[in-house]
This record gives structure tokens, sequence and C-alpha cells, in this order.
């Protein structure tokens, strides 16, 4: 009787005709590669080459790129599935930035401009090796945005860290920081409202007492003084759909109901006691309303008339205001990521920017974990994607790092839950001369129906594994189209009724 880690050395198969490694082996292995993935996310986040005097100016990003890639080249590849292109998000990441190139014009240097963020996500999904690596990954996020809005309360009380002071004081005491990710209250308040129900996945949810009595309200009572100094109603509307959310994955029906009823009820009304959401009501009034209604609809024309946009980066939001007797042409922000994809991409490019949204819902959302790990870092991709998705309607970060870096971390979970097949083999006992078939039901994928067929022999002829979901598939582009029509739907009806 031979185990499968003693039969393969080392501790691969072919799949295919491609290589598997053991998400165990893993672990070990490419730890400096997941070591830059850190700290690359740290400088996304933190950005002390905002603030920190000598930094300025200094293209650090660049220099991590080349470093991260020269550590790739040393470590090797190291995620479960061997290759840059073996999930659904991959090829869908690819296709988006074709597309990008293909459609941009030439002064706007999009093939170089948007390589650099298609590499740090390909990296990523290598980086993210292990289910360990993934959880520390998250928890490493968690922390980054909490120290954010350590940053933000700091402020309130007399200590700038990231010379945030004037943007706040231009922004008529609206709390902002002095960082190029959160220069303005709405991003901030969005990016610090992420961290809500990511502290309480890390340190309520099946959590320690010490976390669940110290460590989260310490975490909470940040997270929530911060966007209540953003004044962002944007951030808050965000913040309590993510409350429900939390409270509504994994819940039984009953909770479900409970607790989207209380939403629905109390929860809309204790909203208006939030500042600035008093106006809420009639949004037409107000000014800065009214502009990005303006700019809405030239973006939706633009959308409209053009099935491929005006290009990546193109679309320019003009629009007349009165300042005294006076009548000045500005360009104003679209403030939504949708928007903007729409007027600069098109159709197709919001369907194919949508898409790689959609691969990574679909390999998180229906996930069935098998330990507490694994759900864990479902629930909190799940939730992050939520509110990138939820914000995205208010707020320009349709082609920041953030968006390429969530879709990773999906890419890599994808690639960890397919290597549970390898995981499955492991723990079968059978003898050498019987061949070890490993269907998608025996270990818990989702991409596959029960009773689909074997998916590997082991000591047979390999099995094409047609039932996993490996690829672009019809129900991926169904399942965009749909959304890139309701997204459309939405805009125009936001259009006629703000």
């Amino acid at each position: 009787m031979t185990s499968l880690s003693e039969t393969l050395e080392p501790a691969a198969i072919s799949h295919a005709g491609q290589e598997v490694i053991s998400p165990e082996t893993s672990d070990d292995r490419g730890i400096w590669n997941y070591r830059v993935a850190l700290i690359f996310l740290f400088l996304y986040y933190i950005r002390p080459q905002d603030w920190v005097p000598g930094m300025a100016g200094v293209n650090i990003v660049r220099l991590v790129m080349i470093i991260w890639i020269v550590v790739m080249m040393a470590e090797g590849l190291n995620s479960p599935l061997r290759g840059f292109f073996r999930t659904p998000h991959d090829w869908a990441m690819l296709a988006f930035y074709v597309y990008v190139v293909w459609n941009a014009p030439a002064e706007a240097g999009a093939g170089m401009g948007m390589l650099s963020l298609v590499v740090f996500y390909y990296l990523t999904t290598q980086a993210l090796s292990s289910w360990s690596k993934l959880l520390g990954y998250l928890r490493f996020w968690n922390w980054l945005l909490i120290t954010i809005a350590l940053f933000g309360v700091l402020q309130t009380l007399g200590i700038d860290i990231t010379g945030g002071k004037d943007v706040t004081e231009y922004g008529r005491g609206r709390l902002a920081l002095g960082t190029w990710t959160c220069n303005n209250p709405n991003a901030l308040g969005h990016t610090v409202a992420a961290a809500i129900p990511l502290s309480y996945m890390m340190f309520f949810w099946r959590a320690n007492m010490f976390s669940r009595i110290v460590m989260f309200p310490a975490a909470l009572t940040l997270i929530v003084e911060c966007t209540w100094e953003t004044q962002s109603k944007g951030s808050f509307l965000v913040a309590a759909g993510l409350l429900v959310l939390v409270f509504v994955v994994g819940r039984p029906k009953w909770i479900q109901v409970i607790v989207v009823a209380s939403a629905l009820t109390a929860g809309v009304g204790a909203l208006s006691f939030l500042p600035r959401m008093e106006s809420m009501g009639s949004l037409r009034s107000e000014e800065g309303v009214m502009g990005r209604l303006m700019v809405w609809e030239a973006a939706y024309q633009a959308c409209q008339n053009n099935t491929t946009g005006v290009g990546w980066r193109q679309f320019m939001g003009w629009i007349t205001v009165q300042e005294g007797t006076r009548w000045i042409v500005q360009d104003k922000s679209t403030h939504s990521s949708y928007v903007q994809v729409g007027a600069d991409l098109g159709k197709v490019g919001m369907f194919l920017w949508v898409l790689i949204l959609i691969c990574a819902l679909r390999s998180i959302a229906f996930y069935k974990a098998e330990d507490e790990t694994q759900e864990r870092c479902r629930r909190a991709i799940l939730l992050l994607l939520t509110a990138y998705m939820t914000s995205s309607w208010m707020i320009n970060r349709e082609y920041h790092t953030e968006y390429y870096l969530i879709a990773a971390m999906a890419a890599a979970f994808h690639r960890l839950a397919a290597a549970r097949i390898l995981d499955a083999s492991e723990e079968t006992d059978k003898s050498d001369d019987t061949a070890l078939a490993v269907t998608p039901a025996s270990v818990g994928l989702p991409w596959a129906p029960p009773g689909s067929g074997p998916v590997i022999s082991l000591y047979g002829e390999p099995v094409s594994p047609k039932r996993i979901w490996l690829r672009l598939d019809w129900k991926d582009i169904v399942m965009a189209w749909a959304a890139t029509w309701g997204v459309l739907q939405l805009w125009d009806y936001l259009l006629k009724n703000l």
C-alpha cells in the first residue's frame, strides 16, 4: 500500500498534461514571493512614498515590481496549479488587457500604463500559494485598513502623520488623508468602511475571547470614528450594507429574514441620523449631485453612441458652472467606476471589466469550504469584493490596484480550491494496481454536478477535467452579459429618478 505523497516526487502530478503542486508543499515554497506581495500591499494602502520626507518622487512601485519578478524567477512558480493561465480569472484578465490596449489611442499609453497592474495581478496569484498565505494576506489587508483609520483619528487629535490637514480644511472639515488613495473624504470613507465587516471576520467570527472583547471593539471604534469624520454618505450606505451581509451569509433562513427586515425598517431610519444624511430625500437639490448627474449623462451618451468608448482614461466630464457673474467650464470627475468604464471603454469594455468581477464572485460565493480557514478566507474575500462592487458606484477606482488585487485573491482562492482534488487523492489509500479516480463531487467542488465522472486517474490514463471550471464558459458569458445589462439599466434609472 503506497500513499500518493510517497508515490509522487516532488509532491506533484500531471493534471491533464500540466503540473499540480500540493498546497501543503506550496506553503513551504515561495516565502520571499509572499513577503514581497505583502510589501506591495503595504505600499499601496499606507503609501509612505506620499508623505515620508525624501521618498517623494521615487518610483518605488516599479522597483518593487522588478524585485518581485526577480524573486519569482529565483523561487519558481509556487501556485498549486502551475502556470499563469490556469483559471477563468486569468483568461478574463488577459482578454481585458488586450482589449484596452487595442482600443486605446496611441497617446493614452495604455500598453505600459496598464501593464504593471496586470503584472501585479499575475504575481499575486502565484504568491498566495496556500490557504495559510491567503489568510495571512487578508489579515494583513485588514490591519492596513485599520492603520489608515488610525491615521485619520490621530489627525482629528492634532497628530497629522500623512499631512492631510490642508486636504481636510479644503474639504470644509471633512476628514481626508495626505495619500493618493485617500486624499478626499469619500475615498477615505469607502476605504475604511470595508474594514468593518473584515474586522468582524478576523477578530470576532469564531475567534478567541481576547479578540472578541478587546481587538474587535478597539478596531471597530477606530473605523467607525474615522468613517464618521469623513461625513461620506456613500460610505455610510456601503458600511450598512456590508454589516447586513455579515449577518446574512451562511446564516439560517430565519435569521436572514429577520436581519433583512430589520435593516429595511429600523436600519433605514437610523441612517437618517448620520452626518449629511438628512438631504438624501432631495439629492437633486445639492449642487455637487447635480454636477455629477450632468457628467453621468454625458458619459451615458458616450457609452451609447460608441460601442468601444472613447479610449482608456480618455473620457472627460466637462460641465458649465457659474461663479459669481461668470460661467466657467470645468472638468468634473464621474465619481463612479461603472460610469467611467462605460464612457472610456464602451459596452464591450464594461462587459470585460465586469466579467472579471463575475468570475471572482462565482469562485467565492458558491464554494463549499471544508474547514474554518477556507471559510474565513471565502467570507473575507466575498466582503471585500462586495465592498468594491458597491463603492464603485460612488467613487473612481476602476483602474486602481485594488481591483486587480481583489481579482488576484479570488483567482488564488480558485486555484487552491481546485487543488483539493490532489488533497482528496492523497487521503485515499488504494493498492498500486488500482486506478485512483477523483470526482468533483467527492471533494466538494462547486463547478461540477454530482456524478460527473472521474477527473484524474493517477495510475491509468489521465482524463481531461472537462467538468471542472478552469476556462471561461457560457455561464460566465451569460452572467457577465446580464450584469452589464443590469449596470446600464441602473445607470439609466438613476439618471431619470435621482
